[in-house]
C-alpha cells in the first residue's frame, strides 16, 4: 500500500513545505504503511505565525457569539463522526489504526470530545463578558471600573498521541472562543487525526490563519514554542520536555499552560466493594494499553482485603482479550521501555503474578497486561512513570500510611479512593497532593472539570469553564463620571498634606 503524504496547513492552505526531510511513523498494530509527514522547520513555522498574526485582529474583533458559531461547526462536523456508539466512522476507524486504541476507546474519545466543544460554546459568552467591579462608593463615588477579557494571541498547541483527538479539543476550543489564533503541532504518531480534526475547521469556514498546523518531531516542537511571535504555549507531554519549554518561555515572558507526567496512586479502603474496585482499577490500570498520564500506576490495598482484591484481579486480568481488550503500544521504544520498567521491579524482589511480556504471535506491539506485587518502593515502577499496561500492587495498614506513600511521588496529577464510605473516602481525598481525585472510580474527564496537576506534574490545567480565562488577560477599564477638572488627590496638595 502506498503511504500518504500528510501536509501542513498553513493559512488555509495545506502544504507541504520547503523542507525536504520526511518523518515515516511506525503502525502500533503493525500490517499496513503509515502516513508520512514533513519535518516541518523555522520556515513553515515563521509562515504559521506571520498567518496567525494577521489574521488574529479580524477574528479578535468578532464578538464571542460569533466565534462560537464556528466552533458550533466543527462541533456539528465531528458529531458526524460519532453517529452512535455502534457506529464505525472513519475518524474512529482512524485513530484506531494510527495509535492503536481499541475501537470502543476510540468511540469514546470522539463522544467526549463533540461533548467539550458543546461546553465551550456554551459557557464562554459568560466568561468572557465584561465584569463590572464593585468599588467601594464611599471612596470612589463618581468611578466605575469593569475587567475586559482579551485574548493573549497566537496560541502554539503542542499534543501527545495518547488522546489524538481529544488533547487537541480540550486546548484548541478555549484558545478560539477567546479570540485567539492558534498553531498546532500534533504528535507525529498522531498527525494524520489531527489532519482529519483540521479539515474539519476548514469545511467550518474558519478564516484564513485562524487555525494552522505545523507538522513533525520534537525539533519541530522546539522550533515552534521558542518563536518570539508566540504568545502562549500548550503542551501536553513528558516533565523533560515541559521543563525545558517553561525554561525559554520564561526568559521571554511567556505564558505556558503544561499538563505532564504521573505516576497516580490508587487507594483501596479495608471497606471497599472489592469486586466494584477491581473492575474500575483493571480497567483504569489498562485502557488504551495503559497509555494514560492518569492511569493508576501505584494500587495501595488494605491488609485486610488485599488477599481478595489481588485475587480478583489477577482473574480479571487474565480475561482480557488483546485486539479486543486491550491495543497495542504506540512503538517499539515504548514497548523497550515498559519491559524495562518490568525487569526492574522483578530484580528488585517484586512478586511477577500475571503477564510479563510482549504477546509475540500477535503483529504489532502487544504487551501482555501484567501485575506486580510487593513492589519495592525504590524501584523505577514506583518512582517514577511507566506509560503502559503494568498494575503494581502494594498492601498497606493505616490509612496514614497510605496517604504517606502516595504522597511521596514527585507528582500530582490524579488519585483514586475506593470505599463504601463516601464521607471517609473525601477525606482522604482532601489529604491527597494532586489536582484531581476519583471516588469509586478512575479516568473520567468531564468538560465542567478542571483537568491538571501540582508538583512536577504541570502548571495550569484544562478543561472548565475557567479554562477559558487561561487564554485571556483582564484588561482594567476605570471611568471618571464626573466632569471636574481637578481631583482632590492632583496637584497641589493642601498645606496640611505637605510634609
Amino acid at each position: 500500500m502506498q503511504r500518504k503524504h500528510l501536509r501542513h496547513f498553513i493559512n488555509s492552505n495545506w502544504t507541504s513545505g520547503t523542507e525536504v526531510d520526511w518523518v515515516q511513523i511506525e503502525l502500533p498494530g503493525g500490517g499496513e504503511p503509515k502516513s508520512q509527514l514533513p519535518i516541518g522547520g523555522l520556515i513553515e513555522i515563521n509562515e504559521a505565525v506571520a498567518a496567525a498574526k494577521a489574521a488574529l485582529p479580524a477574528w479578535q474583533s468578532l464578538s464571542v457569539v460569533e466565534r462560537c458559531s464556528y466552533l458550533d461547526k466543527v462541533a456539528d462536523l465531528l458529531d458526524e463522526q460519532f453517529v452512535s456508539p455502534s457506529e464505525r466512522t472513519d475518524l474512529k476507524k482512524l485513530i484506531t489504526r494510527e495509535v492503536g486504541k481499541v475501537f470502543a476507546e476510540a468511540d469514546i474519545e470522539v463522544m467526549e470530545s463533540v461533548d467539550m466543544f458543546r461546553y465551550m460554546v456554551q459557557v464562554a459568552e459568560s466568561e468572557i463578558t465584561d465584569e463590572i467591579l464593585e468599588l467601594d462608593e464611599t471612596i470612589w463615588p463618581s468611578k466605575k471600573s469593569k475587567h475586559q477579557w482579551e485574548p493573549l494571541g497566537v496560541v502554539a498547541l503542542i499534543k501527545a498521541w495518547n488522546y489524538p483527538l481529544e488533547l487537541i479539543v480540550w486546548s484548541i476550543g478555549p484558545a478560539l472562543v477567546a479570540g485567539n489564533t492558534v498553531i498546532l503541532k500534533p504528535s507525529e504518531h498522531s498527525s494524520e487525526t489531527a489532519s482529519f480534526l483540521v479539515g474539519l475547521f476548514e469545511l467550518a469556514g474558519f478564516p484564513p490563519g485562524v487555525v494552522n498546523m505545523v507538522l513533525g518531531d520534537g525539533t519541530t516542537g522546539a522550533v515552534l514554542a521558542r518563536h518570539p511571535g508566540v504568545n502562549v504555549v500548550s503542551f501536553t507531554g513528558s516533565v523533560p520536555v515541559g521543563l525545558e519549554i517553561a525554561s525559554h518561555c520564561a526568559s521571554r515572558l511567556c505564558k505556558y499552560n503544561l499538563e505532564l507526567s504521573g505516576n497516580d496512586a490508587a487507594i483501596v479502603l479495608a471497606d471497599a466493594d472489592v469486586e466494584l474496585a477491581t473492575n474500575g482499577l483493571v480497567w483504569g490500570a489498562f485502557c488504551n494499553a495503559g497509555q494514560v498520564c492518569v492511569r493508576p500506576k501505584r494500587v495501595f490495598v488494605h491488609r485486610s482485603i488485599a488477599q481478595e482484591f489481588i485475587k480478583s484481579a489477577v482473574e480479571k486480568t487474565a480475561q482480557l482479550r488483546l485486539g479486543v481488550d486491550i491495543g497495542p503500544l504506540i512503538s517499539g521504544k515504548q514497548m523497550d521501555s515498559v519491559k524495562d520498567f518490568v525487569a526492574d521491579a522483578i530484580t528488585n524482589g517484586a512478586e511477577l503474578l500475571h503477564g510479563g511480556s510482549q504477546n509475540l504471535s500477535l503483529d504489532g506491539n502487544f504487551y501482555i497486561p501484567t501485575i506486580l506485587s510487593d513492589v519495592p518502593e525504590t524501584s523505577r515502577i514506583m518512582t517514577e512513570e511507566c506509560f503502559g499496561p503494568v498494575m503494581p500492587i502494594n498492601v498497606f495498614d493505616t490509612i496514614d500510611e497510605a496517604v504517606i506513600k502516595s504522597n511521596s511521588s514527585n507528582y500530582g496529577l490524579g488519585a483514586s479512593v475506593w470505599s463504601s464510605n463516601l464521607s471517609l473516602a473525601e477525606s482522604v481525598a482532601r489529604k491527597l497532593e494532586v489536582g484531581m481525585v476519583w471516588i469509586n472510580d478512575i479516568n473520567v474527564a468531564f468538560p465542567q472539570a478542571a483537568w491538571g496537576g501540582t508538583k512536577q506534574s504541570g502548571v495550569g490545567f484544562e478543561l472548565s469553564q475557567h479554562a477559558i480565562r487561561q487564554y485571556c488577560r483582564p484588561k482594567h477599564i476605570s471611568l471618571e463620571l464626573t466632569t471636574e477638572a481637578k481631583r482632590d488627590w492632583w496637584f497641589p496638595y493642601s498645606e496640611s498634606q505637605g510634609g
